[in-house]
């Protein structure tokens, strides 16, 4: 199985339309390990979508933090 890693996005004023993509490719590439393990039920599939999920919230946290970064 391939390793998806969230994508790395440290400047929000500068997010590229490649960085963009990354995200959505992440985003779909976990919304299709979810309905692999529904379809499945294997236990290292739901590790995976853990693992991918845990990198997302993070990504988020960070994107949608509301206190700017002064320095």
């Amino acid at each position: 199985m391939d390793e998806f890693k969230a994508p790395q996005i440290e400047n929000l004023q500068k997010i590229t339309s490649e960085q963009a993509a990354e995200y959505v490719r992440f985003v779909a590439q976990l919304r299709h390990q979810q309905r692999r393990y529904f379809m499945f039920r294997k236990p290292e599939i739901l590790e995976s979508c853990k693992q991918m999920e845990k990198e997302l919230d993070v990504l988020n946290a960070h994107l949608l933090d509301p206190i700017p970064k002064l320095f």
